[in-house]
């Protein structure tokens, strides 16, 4: 697991991977509750010399780093 201070040095699919694992969802799970559909969160995991890949933007970033600091505050 990765250490909070560092998740903003993450590439985006480790990023997403470790925002997966650290709320515990599956990609379906993890995909409604950023409210994006299955397939654009697949997008965003892909490598980025794909062709389908797409950029996870900035606003997607920080709405999930604000999901991961508020689900570590819960008791």
């Amino acid at each position: 697991m990765v250490k909070e201070g560092s998740l903003c040095d993450l590439g985006q699919q480790q990023f997403l991977r470790e925002a997966m694992s650290r709320l515990g969802m599956t990609r379906d799970e993890f995909a409604a509750r950023i409210s994006v559909p299955r397939r654009t969160l697949d997008k965003w995991l892909l490598p980025a010399d794909s062709k389908d890949f797409r950029a996870l933007p900035e606003i997607g970033r920080a709405y999930i780093t604000e999901i991961l600091s508020w689900a570590q505050q819960r008791p």
